[in-house]
């Protein structure tokens, strides 16, 4: 009984001294794996060159895809160039990448969380915890093709950007002090603007409440890298929102009633980013503001509030407001609670911290159930994605050109929502859909039409 005891504090022990490289080597692991069993989905086929034709990837033809995009299908160019991109690779490869962008993008959060307090293994944890729990249709966004070109690579530029001003805030003396800095930051800016509608709109709202805040709050000089990086900033924001194609996309939408965006606008914002906004009431309240210090970190935590509210919205103008769109306002709002909890967990007492901690383990075990959940659905729908290929090139071989195949369906019990599918479409009993016709020119036959049997 005393060796067993022993043995497993000695194993305690080890896991406590490695729990940075061990929480990182679970996430890692977890996303590589969600990724590499998520199979290609609806407007991905659409990007992909068609079946058996060889995949190129010249620098010429991915800016020549992203410029017919702008023309003929919004602003999105730098989203745009990263779908030519992956689709030019394969998939496998792809899926390193996303996995590195994912965390790229989670360490950037960190960060600005962080700010020049001490490291924090539950700030961390936490982030990953949040947006798992929060941001909707989550698979669309970090797994899928198209989505995660669209919304997590465009939003490492914008992070790079905001992480910038905030370590501007405390960290002045070091930070962007040369003007040869000003040309980094000015192109930063550019592809950080012309990003993503709501998740540009909102950082360029962080970006000017912190020049004021610079200016008027810390009475700090400006440096010119600062100033060139939230000019960048404007003119690619501009020319995302005035591009030719975003006439095109709004003439072929159905433009909602205002009064009924703005109702599922507040529907979402108590939905998805509920339990963020009562956190930060908790947080805000629990955090001693009389104090200097406190006040500089309320004011950048309420500058990350604006801009996920800005970022919420602004979606207003827009025809519709898709739930992937929220993602940007999640993260915004997780930015805000993190800056807060990193000050308030240096000073909590040591009961307290531990009941943090244990809070922080029971959530991140129940994540990683869940996880495991998603990637046993994500390796269903890649079996069932398989067996439909392998039908329809067996029937085309045959000389079938009009082919019935099953639609991809959910049939695991216990899913979480997480995986890449879930809000998507698939093919349709009608071969007029457009995922049917777009699915028929890949493979190169006349029609496919979906089939529930």
């Amino acid at each position: 009984m005393n060796v067993t005891m022993g043995a497993v504090d000695k194993f305690l022990r080890v896991v406590y001294r490695r729990r940075w490289a061990l929480t990182v080597a679970i996430l890692f692991i977890s996303f590589l794996a969600m990724n590499v069993l998520t199979p290609y989905i609806a407007d991905d086929y659409g990007n992909l060159p068609k079946y058996m034709e060889e995949r190129t990837t010249s620098f010429a033809e991915i800016i020549d895809s992203a410029r017919q995009s702008y023309q003929n299908w919004g602003g999105r160019f730098v989203a745009s160039l990263f779908t030519a991109l992956f689709v030019g690779i394969p998939a496998y490869i792809f899926d390193f990448l996303n996995t590195l962008a994912y965390f790229l993008a989670t360490a950037l959060i960190y960060l600005i969380c962080k700010g020049n307090h001490p490291h924090n293994l539950v700030l961390y944890a936490g982030i990953h915890i949040m947006l798992w729990i929060c941001v909707p249709d989550y698979g669309q966004v970090m797994f899928w093709l198209c989505g995660s070109a669209n919304y997590l690579w465009t939003t490492l530029p914008i992070l790079g950007m905001i992480y910038l001003f905030r370590r501007y805030s405390y960290c002045y003396e070091k930070t962007l002090n040369k003007p040869i800095f000003g040309i980094f930051t000015f192109l930063l800016g550019l592809i950080a603007g012309c990003g993503m509608e709501n998740s540009s709109a909102g950082m360029i709202v962080a970006l000017t409440l912190y020049l004021f805040y610079f200016r008027f709050y810390l009475k700090i000089r400006i440096r010119l890298p600062i100033i060139c990086g939230y000019i960048g900033s404007l003119i690619g924001f501009s020319f995302l929102v005035f591009a030719p194609g975003n006439r095109e996309r709004l003439n072929a939408s159905e433009d909602l009633p205002l009064l009924f965006k703005f109702f599922v606008i507040n529907y979402y914002w108590i939905t998805f980013a509920g339990i963020l906004s009562i956190l930060f009431v908790v947080l805000f309240f629990a955090s001693k503001h009389r104090e200097h210090s406190y006040n500089k970190l309320i004011l950048q935590a309420g500058i990350f509030v604006m801009s996920a509210v800005f970022s919420a919205y602004c979606m207003l103008a827009a025809p519709t407001s898709p739930e992937r769109t929220w993602f940007i306002t999640c993260v915004y709002m997780v930015c805000a609670n993190g800056i807060l909890f990193s000050r308030i967990n240096t000073e909590m007492s040591g009961h307290v911290r531990k009941g943090v901690v244990l809070f922080t383990a029971g959530l991140f075990v129940m994540m990683f159930v869940s996880m495991m959940d998603t990637m046993i659905y994500s390796y269903e729908i890649t079996v069932q994605t398989r067996e439909r290929e392998r039908y329809i090139l067996e029937q085309k071989s045959q000389g079938h050109m009009d082919i019935i195949t099953p639609v991809i369906t959910h049939k695991y019990p216990l899913r979480s929502h997480h995986d890449a599918l879930t809000g998507l479409s698939d093919i349709q009993t009608d071969p007029s859909y457009w995922i049917n016709q777009v699915l028929a020119d890949y493979y190169g036959v006349h029609s496919i039409t979906g089939s529930s049997g």
